[in-house]
C-alpha cells in the first residue's frame, strides 16, 4: 500500500486535507501547486460539526484547537419587518481562511512543491504519466485535481465545463466588532442580503450578496454599500455603521461548477474543482473536506483498484455536493427576491 504513488494538483483546502488523510494511512502523496507561495484569498470559512467529523477522520486531531470563533446562535430578519427569528443549537465555527489553510498545511508541508504545474496528463490505463512545466516526467497510480474553481484538470484533462455565473455577486468586508457581537446575523431584502459572523480575531466578517448581472454594483464603495440598507436595525445597524468608513472590500462574481464527470479511470476531481458553489450556506470548503475523507479511505483500502475507488467516490459524493450546491444557489436568489413572501418562506427554519 505504501508504494502507491498519488499526485494531488492544488494545495488548497481540499488538496491538503486529502494529502493529510493519505499520509495518516501510509501513502505519501505528491502535491504540486502552481503558485510560488501559498496564499488564501478571502476572509473567513465556516465549518459545521459534520465537517469537524470529516477532519477527525482525516487525522486532524488538533482541529478543535485551531483558532476559530464558535457560535450556536443565528438571528434572521427580513427587510419588511416582523419578528427576528432565532436559531439555536446549530454549531458552526468561523475560521480565518489563511489560518485554516496554514493549519492544514502543517502536517504535509514537506510534500508540497510550489511553483510547479502539470502540462500534460496521459492516463495509460494501468498508470498515469504526468509531464510538468519544469520538464520533469513522473508516473503515478492516481491523479486528483484539487485545483479549484478554474481547475486545469477539469477543463484540460477531462474536457469538462468552465464555471457558470449563479446570478449573484458578493462583496466581503472586515470591520471592528465594536459591540462584541458573537452570533451570526442575516438580513434579507429586495436586491441585497446583508450577513455577518465573527472571525477568530474578534472582527466582524461582513457579506453582502448582490443579485443581478455579473459585476453588478462592483463600483460601490463601502459607504455606498451601507446605503443599500437604510432601514437596518439592531446588530445590522451596527454593521451598517461599520461600513460607513472606507473599509476595503473583496468583490467576486459567484460562480459554480456543474459537471457530470468527476472521474475518468485514474483521474478524479475533488472540492471546488468538482462542485464549486455559492457561499450562501457556508458549505463549499466543508463539502470538499468531506470529499477528502472518503477518498482517503477508498484509495488506501487493501487490494481496491484505483478506478473502482474513484467511481465509488463519485457515486457517493456527487448527490451530496449537488444538493448543497442547488440549495446554496436557490437560497441566495430567494433571500434577495423582490417578493416578500418568497423571502419569508425561504428563511431557514
Amino acid at each position: 500500500m505504501t508504494g502507491k504513488r498519488i499526485l494531488i494538483i492544488g494545495a488548497g483546502i481540499a488538496g491538503l486535507a486529502l494529502a493529510t488523510g493519505l499520509r495518516r494511512r501510509g501513502v505519501e502523496a505528491v502535491v504540486v501547486e502552481e503558485a510560488a507561495e501559498l496564499t488564501a484569498v478571502g476572509l473567513a470559512i465556516t465549518l459545521s460539526a459534520r465537517h469537524y467529523a470529516a477532519l477527525k477522520l482525516l487525522g486532524f486531531d488538533d482541529a478543535p484547537t485551531w483558532p476559530h470563533h464558535r457560535t450556536e446562535r443565528s438571528y434572521l430578519i427580513d427587510a419588511d419587518g416582523g419578528h427576528i427569528r432565532c436559531r439555536t443549537g446549530v454549531l458552526n465555527s468561523v475560521f480565518s481562511r489563511t489560518g485554516l489553510q496554514q493549519a492544514m498545511l502543517a502536517p504535509v508541508r514537506d510534500l508540497v512543491r510550489t511553483g510547479v504545474k502539470p502540462v500534460e496528463v496521459d492516463d495509460r490505463g494501468d498508470d498515469v504519466l504526468v509531464r510538468f512545466d519544469n520538464g520533469d516526467e513522473q508516473v503515478f497510480d492516481a491523479v486528483i485535481g484539487a485545483d479549484g474553481i478554474d481547475s486545469w484538470t477539469r477543463t484540460e484533462v477531462l474536457g469538462g465545463p468552465r464555471p457558470t455565473y449563479t446570478g449573484v455577486a458578493i462583496t466581503r468586508f472586515r470591520i471592528p466588532n465594536s459591540e462584541k457581537i458573537d452570533y451570526t446575523g442575516i438580513r434579507t431584502g429586495p436586491g441585497a442580503l446583508l450577513g455577518f459572523n465573527t472571525r477568530p480575531d474578534g472582527d466582524l466578517h461582513i457579506m453582502v450578496f448582490l443579485p443581478g448581472e455579473p459585476d453588478n454594483r462592483r463600483e460601490l464603495t463601502a459607504p455606498q454599500i451601507a446605503d443599500l440598507f437604510p432601514d437596518a436595525i439592531g446588530p445590522w445597524q451596527t454593521v451598517r455603521e461599520g461600513l460607513t468608513s472606507e473599509v476595503e472590500g473583496i468583490y467576486v462574481n459567484v460562480n459554480q461548477v456543474e459537471t457530470d464527470e468527476w472521474v475518468r479511470n485514474r483521474v478524479a476531481l475533488i472540492g471546488d474543482a468538482a462542485h464549486a458553489m455559492s457561499p450562501t450556506l457556508g458549505q463549499g470548503a466543508g463539502v470538499g473536506i468531506e470529499d477528502a475523507a472518503l477518498l482517503a479511505d477508498l484509495l488506501t483500502m487493501p487490494h481496491l483498484p484505483v478506478p473502482l475507488a474513484f467511481s465509488s467516490y463519485e457515486r457517493a459524493r456527487q448527490p451530496v455536493a449537488r444538493e448543497a450546491q442547488a440549495n446554496a444557489k436557490r437560497m441566495a436568489l430567494a433571500l434577495t427576491s423582490a417578493d416578500p413572501e418568497t423571502r419569508r418562506t425561504s428563511l431557514p427554519a
